[in-house]
């Protein structure tokens, strides 16, 4: 009904000036009085009319010669319409100074905090940057990524004075004994090896080849390693496994005891060596620059950095798999540590607020002009029926008051005229 007020005011007025004519005509009324209603219905008639073709000429072409030159007023003024939204967009509604005025009055941190802190909108959140890391790290087992990276390392680490540092740390850590932990995985990986069948087997190999070797030098070594073997005097098998014995409880011994001479020969070692390292030494400078420079040029060296690409991008996908992974434990912990670290401290809010704000209205002002380019494309995609039937559905309604208005505002005027002028015969 609200869509047809118009159109319904319209005949209610022309029929109201029909009927009320043809019962004045035919003598069914005949008082002066009735003129004054007849001249309402067709002031409201020629009203109704009037705001019809008003209305219908924005949004349509009216085939009435002479006057449709000015109808489909929309369609024809596309163009300075559209600058007109843009102006009226980008230099008033969104204005850079209303929209700095309008963040102002938020506290933006605060409404991040509310939001984040619910346990969807949180999960939500993180799966879309888990989505976003994994995307990044598509590309991490790239060769031509190992390549760049191989190229920015060399680059890098030439640049550096690596031996110095390398020094420095050596012996605070050998002072601090920090290596400790290392000569641990050592002696634990050197006693695994030790009970390893394949060391054994290895073990004996050497010694059938140092008493074979031992033998070929003379007849009589050979004719003595013979009998010694014949005899059960030489049994490399027992010797193997006393040499293996011997070493394990080396190093158990060594495990056991931080102070064990060859531990401490070593550290003496190591810290000579850390010194000579701090203070410019050039013997050992060119020990680690060569080292270094052989792992950088070695051709393998690619392959060993895109292999390390490839574990990582494996266990990266694997920890992003789910949230209860330990990465996510650890990433979802950390937010919501943050979190309540940003709720409880208004400093910090506002530090970040101004931060954000400040960043904001600084892409605002760079890129303010974008704004209207957005408005103009989204309306420049329209032809021309899309962009009046959208005009159309937003105010069309409310148009609809207009010529009901019209209807009705003539009407009036015309009783008003019909009284005055009965009023003067």
């Amino acid at each position: 009904m609200k869509n047809n007020l118009g159109s319904i005011s319209l005949i209610i007025a022309f029929s109201g000036l029909v009927l009320f004519e043809l019962l004045v005509r035919m003598d069914f009324l005949v008082h002066p009085g009735w003129k004054i209603v007849i001249a309402g219905f067709e002031a409201a008639t020629i009203g109704g009319f009037a705001d019809w073709f008003a209305v219908s000429a924005l949004f349509r072409e009216i085939p009435i010669p002479i006057v449709r030159k000015h109808t489909n007023i929309i369609a024809k003024n596309r163009e300075k319409l559209t600058e007109g939204i843009v102006d009226l967009v980008t230099n008033k509604w969104l204005s850079p100074e209303v929209i700095s005025g309008k963040l102002s009055e938020i506290n933006l941190v605060e409404k991040i905090v509310q939001f984040l802190k619910k346990p969807d909108n949180q999960k939500k959140s993180i799966e879309v940057v888990q989505k976003i890391v994994l995307i990044l790290a598509d590309d991490l087992d790239s060769p031509k990524l190992a390549a760049n990276l191989k190229t920015i390392f060399t680059k890098q680490i030439g640049q550096l004075d690596l031996a110095a540092t390398m020094g420095e740390w050596l012996e605070k850590s050998i002072k601090n004994g920090d290596h400790n932990q290392i000569w641990d995985l050592m002696i634990q990986a050197g006693s695994k090896a030790i009970e390893n069948p394949e060391t054994k087997e290895m073990l004996l190999d050497k010694l059938q080849f140092a008493a074979t070797e031992y033998g070929d030098k003379s007849m009589l070594k050979k004719f003595t390693l013979f009998l010694a073997k014949t005899s059960g005097g030489i049994d490399l098998d027992v010797i193997a496994d006393d040499l293996l014995a011997k070493a394990q409880d080396f190093i158990i011994e060594a495990q056991s005891n931080p102070e064990h001479p060859i531990r401490n020969k070593f550290d003496n070692w190591i810290l000579d060596f850390a010194h000579k390292l701090a203070t410019g030494d050039e013997e050992s400078k060119k020990l680690v620059d060569n080292f270094i420079n052989g792992f950088t040029e070695n051709a393998d060296s690619e392959k060993m950095i895109q292999k390390l690409l490839v574990n990582f991008k494996q266990t990266l996908t694997e920890q992003l798999e789910n949230d209860e992974t330990p990465l996510m434990q650890f990433v979802i912990s950390k937010l919501n540590a943050i979190l309540s670290d940003l709720e409880q401290n208004p400093e910090t809010q506002a530090n970040v607020n101004r931060w954000i704000k400040d960043t904001i209205s600084n892409l605002i002002t760079e890129f303010h002009g974008e704004i209207g380019n957005m408005v103009r494309d989204s309306l420049v995609k329209l032809d021309n029926k899309e962009l009046v039937d959208q005009i159309e559905d937003k105010v069309g309604n409310d148009l609809q008051y207009i010529r009901l208005n019209g209807a009705v505002v003539g009407g009036l005027v015309g009783i008003l005229i019909a009284v005055v002028k009965l009023a003067l015969e």
